[in-house]
């Protein structure tokens, strides 16, 4: 059976695999759904007020990532659990959206910050902090909606 949601991975993904700091892995409908599925939840989580400021955070950055995750398993590819695999996901993610440089930038320092945050339970969580992630993915999803409409469906 080919999947309408196959995609033929970049050059840049290709030597990345070869290198060993992406692992090939065969794609999975339903996974890559469950993907899309968790960044949309996770979004309408960090949008609620009901939630603690540092859980609205969590759920932002959770569904920011699973949506990276998806956008790199539509190439029928996943890191390696190792350190820096969080960042590479991030970045190759927003490389195939076609997101801003600045985007990145900011998603990148984000997910220092997060560290951050996750390490130090007495760690501040301001709102200025959860709005700018809530817009990453928005944008984000917004992309992924032109680059790969067959995900949305």
């Amino acid at each position: 059976m080919n999947s309408t949601l196959r995609y033929r991975p970049t050059t840049q993904l290709a030597i990345l695999w070869q290198c060993g700091q992406l692992q090939k892995v065969r794609l999975n409908e339903l996974q890559v759904l469950e993907y899309l599925s968790n960044a949309v939840v996770f979004l309408g989580y960090a949008e609620t007020p009901l939630l603690g400021r540092r859980k609205r955070y969590e759920m932002a950055h959770d569904g920011l990532y699973s949506l990276c995750l998806g956008t790199v398993f539509l190439q029928e590819l996943l890191p390696f659990d190792q350190d820096g695999s969080r960042s590479l996901v991030l970045q190759l993610a927003f490389e195939l959206l076609e997101l801003t440089v600045a985007d990145l930038h900011r998603v990148l320092h984000a997910e220092i910050r997060r560290e951050e945050v996750l390490n130090n339970p007495e760690a501040l969580v301001f709102e200025a902090e959860i709005i700018e992630m809530v817009g990453l993915n928005c944008r984000a999803l917004q992309q992924a909606r032109k680059v790969y409409p067959e995900w949305f469906s």
